[in-house]
């Protein structure tokens, strides 16, 4: 009797952690089945970034403008028409088309205020180049300030009352500092032309040569040797 009770001890804890191990397995098999969320790996945008054509950003009153040119070059239109610095525009790029957010969220109308999009810190506008656009609009920080609010391709901005819930996303900050970077970063530097050294000789007056001493002695002249005339002795005079 007492080898029967042990027994179904046995059986019975055997069943229960049987029971927790197909729990386990189920529960882990669905969370590996179920839809990534854009939060969970999907970058912010989900084009390429050799599909953009025309980047536009909005910061702080200040308007930058690019365009891809034929030979596949980035060019600033706004506010000065220059060769753009490629490793600028493709960082932000990068981010916008390689980076996933970090968390998604939603957001009514009257909280906009709350999470710093009245007015927005930055905005950013693409187009492709099957002519499509999208918008990415920049809001204040998140709490842990390495992180900021987002809202994706809004319909407007700021949001209307009647809008209801849209997603709000919290993007990495790396997004702000590639829009925020000074204007001189968005050019090629363009080496100021070298000025032509002189030489100190060239500044300074030739020096006058010292005017040789008219005065000096010639030399000594020769004594002149009596001609034939002068040696013959004139005859002696008779007294």
């Amino acid at each position: 009797m007492k080898l029967q009770r042990n027994t179904v001890v046995l059986l019975g804890i055997a069943l229960l952690l049987g029971a927790g191990v197909m729990v386990s397995e189920a529960q882990r098999r669905s969370s590996s089945e179920a839809p990534p969320t854009q939060s969970a790996g999907n970058p912010i945008f989900g084009f390429a970034e050799a599909d953009v054509v025309s980047l536009v950003v909005e910061r702080d009153g200040e308007t930058l403008a690019f365009e891809r040119d034929d030979q596949n070059t980035w060019q600033m239109v706004q506010p000065v028409q220059a060769i753009a610095e490629e490793g600028a525009v493709a960082f932000l790029l990068s981010r916008l088309t390689s980076d996933a957010p970090v968390q998604e969220l939603t957001l009514n109308p009257d909280q906009q205020a709350e999470f710093g999009f009245t007015p927005p810190s930055g905005t950013i506008e693409l187009a492709l180049a099957d002519g499509t656009r999208h918008t990415l609009v920049l809001g204040g920080k998140d709490f842990s300030g390495t992180a900021l609010y987002a809202l994706i391709d809004p319909e407007q901005v700021p949001l209307p009352e009647d809008a209801g819930e849209v997603p709000l996303y919290v993007v990495s900050l790396d997004v702000a500092n590639g829009v925020n970077r000074p204007l001189a970063e968005w050019q090629v530097a363009t080496d100021a032309p070298a000025s032509t050294p002189t030489s100190e000789a060239s500044t300074e007056e030739p020096a006058t040569p010292a005017a040789e001493d008219t005065t000096q002695e010639s030399p000594e002249a020769a004594p002149e040797e009596p001609t034939a005339e002068e040696g013959e002795s004139a005859p002696p005079t008779t007294p």
